[in-house]
């Protein structure tokens, strides 16, 4: 079954990224068996992992992912990664967020397992391009003579 249906060569867009998010989060409900009620922001702020150092970040009141220029299922990973923190801390487990700390160990495997088994449920994810930057609309200009100032075209 194709999540997105053929996009060959082409990013995913924003929109369908959010459609395949939607259905791994129905599919993440029922492998861990846990019903979460926090909010998931998307940011496609290319800054966002130089000034974070990281892919995301979960607060105690939302989840934060950057999704600029990755591929989705890696961005689904992610998800994974800090919905399994948002668990722990829910349990009343809070770790250190340092890579070996047991918390850690623990989200990137339940990542990992979960996204392995959904990979396998949707091949079609992976023909998939990454999602990219949404591009700002550059204005164009039009050179009408070298005496004139260049006219802006809306």
């Amino acid at each position: 079954m194709s999540l997105i249906g053929k996009r060959k060569g082409r990013p995913t867009t924003r929109t369908q990224f959010e459609s395949i998010l939607n259905k791994f989060l129905v599919f993440l409900k029922r492998e861990i068996k846990f019903d979460y009620n926090i909010p998931i922001i998307l940011v496609d702020d290319v800054d966002f992992c130089k000034n974070n150092k990281t892919f995301g970040l979960m607060y105690p009141d939302k989840i934060v992912i950057s999704i600029v220029n990755r591929h989705p299922i890696d961005i689904l990973r992610t998800v994974a990664h800090e919905l399994t923190h948002y668990r722990q801390h829910t349990k009343g487990v809070n770790g250190s967020g340092h890579a070996g700390a047991p918390t850690e160990n623990e989200a990137n495997r339940l990542a990992g397992t979960i996204v392995r088994k959904f990979g396998e449920k949707h091949p079609s994810l992976f023909a998939t391009s990454a999602v990219m930057e949404a591009r700002k609309k550059k204005k164009k200009t039009l050179h009408s003579d070298y005496e004139h100032y260049p006219m802006e075209l809306t």
